[in-house]
């Protein structure tokens, strides 16, 4: 029987907003003092996906270095018919550790994230890829328990581009006290502070369609974070279009 570890973990209030350069044993060592002030400054938020009530005047994420990325450019990429997935093996620098996860249950229903970071605009795949690794690193870093891979199963970024994230087979762990049979899928930026462009909006809308149709699950089953726990998670802009969205009857 698989630990219930990670289920233990997001049973406490789930964090989407993750240090820009979190520690890793692979990368460039942290001396003692930069470590220091990181943990004592990571202790001492909690924001985005975490944060209840109001969605007005969020704290703001601590970050240890600024996440520098690309001048956004304007999108030359178009959607495949089938929005064909980028494989996790091309972003992820980890495997996943199953000895902290627990196996999937068929999806009943899907709920929908934002990451809570700063914003972010760039049509970059290579800077989306750096992203998702950050929020990577940084979920493994979470306790008292380690987690066991990033927490969604599925990303889009901001160029309409739908990313593997967590396989399949594996639980997500995204929303308080409710990942069984719950595929979580990540819009990445921060929709308190930005808003969908049409490519997002068009990607999501299909990316979405067509895991509800793969699986079964009606418009009733597809949720946002902030419908399931008291959070801000998915932020006002992204919550705004998934509410038309779904009322108007354009999922599915």
């Amino acid at each position: 029987m698989a630990a219930d570890l990670e289920e233990r973990v997001s049973s406490q209030e789930h964090i989407e907003h993750v240090p820009g350069d979190v520690f890793d044993p692979g990368s460039v060592p942290i001396f003692p003092a930069t470590r220091r002030a990181f943990l004592l400054g990571s202790m001492a938020f909690l924001a985005g996906c975490a944060s209840t009530g109001s969605t007005n005047g969020l704290p703001r994420m601590i970050w240890s270095e600024p996440d520098v990325q690309p001048s956004p450019v304007p999108s030359t990429s178009t959607i495949p018919s089938n929005l064909e997935v980028i494989s996790r093996s091309s972003w992820a620098r980890g495997m996943p550790i199953p000895g902290n996860m627990n196996r999937m249950t068929p999806v009943q229903r899907i709920t929908i994230h934002h990451d809570g970071m700063n914003a972010f605009t760039t049509t970059s795949q290579s800077s989306a890829g750096a992203r998702l690794e950050r929020i990577r690193r940084g979920h493994l870093s979470r306790g008292p328990q380690r987690w066991g891979d990033i927490g969604y199963h599925y990303a889009i970024d901001p160029s309409g581009r739908a990313w593997e994230c967590r396989p399949l087979t594996w639980q997500g762990a995204h929303v308080k006290n409710q990942n069984p049979g719950n595929l979580g899928i990540l819009v990445m930026g921060n929709y308190d502070e930005q808003s969908l462009t049409q490519v997002q909006k068009r990607a999501v809308l299909q990316f979405v369609s067509g895991r509800m149709r793969a699986y079964g699950v009606p418009a009733s089953r597809l949720h946002t974070h902030q419908e399931l726990a008291p959070t801000a998670c998915p932020g006002r802009s992204l919550q705004a279009f998934m509410v038309s969205a779904r009322s108007n009857g354009q999922f599915g």
